[in-house]
């Protein structure tokens, strides 16, 4: 059935009507803090790299928000501008951005639309898995060109291939506009060292790797998106800790160790009844099971439905949710969060927990798993689980980086895996081509390799409407094939906090937590 709930303060939605429907959020609190231009806040992994065109994981994510603009973000009432101010399409493959005029880069370099264009073909050209899945969430499948008309201030993106959902995908931070001078050095961009690569808000100012990072607020940047709930000041400066532990960041926060901290798990819950203290609430990742089934992978479930049935039938995702999460996830149906628009919601499509039935099945087979680090108390639940179903369970726990490049490119490395999709966008195609048409190493994003070819005929044709509700029916028929076949299974959406202390407030716009948007309100 299709989700007909409003999107409030749930997902970022495109349609091919160009708006998203949503609200934002915030529980800023007005109780006065000590005076101060600086905000203390953490990171839970250590930054890869600060290119946005190469971010993987959550800390390159939020860094590239911080310091590199889009042309669209999100914003009360749907997508408003970034860097451009006006926006039309006619039709899916054919778009047309007008830019704003005083938008500069770090180093005072104005920001045309050559410079924009300039980035997004650096983008196009690399083979990177990350900057490959960038490119297809802005620009589909096909070849983008890119005209640009400096005297009218306007770029021109013509599409190959149709594809509907190209103003949600300029708007991620991967597509954050990189300026020449990061461009002409790749290696300083990546490390954070070249100042006039910036073309958002913050500059990275000191780095002590593996521990910290500061950002400085540019004192010429005057290009913030125009938010009508957003209160309070900007920080001039930004720090940044790594800290992974939940427990420690809860009492850093209640002491003024930090201003605010991100909570997955129940320490969110110590500050419900604090006065001052302040929660936003986002999804953030959806937690799904995906079977390699890559051709020549040597994955046991390549061509093997039934296994795949039994392994879904061998775990229950109220046990996930538990052993991960603290019991504080919400169910999932379909291959990304509930809340997003064209989410399936029907339980029927999917295995029911059955242990004794997974076990005629999993009995004697070998299990290759894999699950990013940091998630014990998970991956022993999944691996005792198919263990109770007769299965020996080999488990791989790589950093978030290296998970999510194994996943992508190394698909003779493991037979199943956790995968993270990320909830915030809000949209459900990116979700969807995870599991049918090209591959990674094919330019594609298909990460178990399946040979899907009637959910990629619907998939095309979402891509091809320009009507949503033709777009709706056939991305949902998309998903329906995915589920029948067992190329995944839903396990739980992450429901995240984010806790400020009094004086401080953080804002979530149509489900996407913006990290440039923390603002001092003391």
């Amino acid at each position: 059935m299709r989700n007909k709930k409003s999107l409030a303060a749930t997902a970022l939605v495109v349609v091919a009507g160009m708006a998203l429907v949503g609200c934002a959020a915030s529980n800023a609190d007005e109780a006065p803090a000590a005076e101060t231009d600086t905000i203390n806040l953490e990171l839970w992994y250590a930054p890869a790299t600060f290119n946005p065109a190469l971010a993987s994981a959550t800390s390159d994510l939020q860094n590239a928000r911080l310091g590199f603009d889009t042309l669209l973000r999100a914003g009360e009432d749907g997508l408003i501008g970034g860097l451009a101010t006006e926006w039309e399409s006619a039709s899916s493959s054919d778009y047309t951005f007008t830019l704003r005029d005083d938008a500069t880069c770090a180093d005072g370099t104005p920001i045309t639309p050559s410079i924009v264009a300039g980035s997004f073909e650096y983008l196009v050209g690399l083979e990177d898995a990350a900057a490959v899945t960038w490119k297809n969430q802005a620009f589909g499948s096909g070849s983008p060109t890119f005209t640009a008309d400096d005297e009218a201030g306007t770029l021109q993106i013509a599409l190959s291939e149709p594809y509907s959902q190209l103003l949600g995908g300029v708007s991620q931070p991967g597509l954050g506009v990189i300026c020449p001078a990061g461009i002409e050095d790749p290696e300083g961009l990546a490390a954070g060292s070249v100042e006039g690569a910036f073309s958002g808000p913050y500059t990275l100012t000191e780095q002590q790797p593996g521990v910290s990072v500061s950002f400085t607020l540019r004192d010429d940047y005057d290009a913030w998106p125009a938010w009508t709930s957003v209160e309070g000041t900007p920080a001039k400066t930004l720090n940044y800790t790594v800290q992974p532990d939940g427990n420690t960041s809860a009492n850093l926060l209640e002491s003024g160790g930090i201003d605010g901290a991100r909570f997955y798990d129940s320490n969110a819950l110590r500050f419900a009844d604090e006065d001052g203290f302040s929660t936003v609430t986002f999804a953030s990742s959806a937690y799904n099971l995906v079977f390699n089934q890559t051709p020549g992978s040597g994955s046991i479930f390549e061509g093997n439905q039934e296994l795949r049935t039994a392994v879904a039938q061998a775990i229950d995702p109220q046990g996930f949710n538990d052993a991960g999460l603290d019991g504080l996830g919400e169910t999932q149906y379909t291959v990304n969060s509930a809340g997003y628009s064209c989410a399936l919601e029907d339980p029927s499509l999917l295995q029911s927990f059955d242990p004794e039935a997974a076990s005629a099945e999993l009995a004697g087979q070998t299990i290759r798993l894999l699950i990013m680090s940091n998630w014990d108390p998970a991956a022993d639940y999944l691996a005792e689980s198919l263990r109770a179903a007769g299965a020996t369970v080999e488990v791989s726990a790589p950093d978030p980086a290296d998970w999510s490049s194994q996943m992508r490119t190394e698909p003779q490395n493991w037979d199943v895996a956790v995968a993270a999709e990320n909830a915030g966008p809000g949209l459900i195609h990116l979700s969807i081509a995870r599991y049918l048409g090209a591959t990674y190493p094919q330019g594609g994003t298909n990460v178990v390799g399946a040979d899907n070819a009637e959910g990629a005929a619907f998939f095309a044709e979402a891509m091809e409407s320009a009507d949503a509700d033709e777009q709706c029916a056939a991305f949902e028929s998309a998903q329906e094939t995915i589920l029948e076949r067992v190329d995944m299974m839903p396990l739980i959406t992450d429901t995240h906090r984010y806790v400020t202390r009094p004086g401080f407030a953080a804002y979530v716009f149509n489900g996407y937590w913006d990290p440039s948007a923390v603002r001092i309100t003391g």
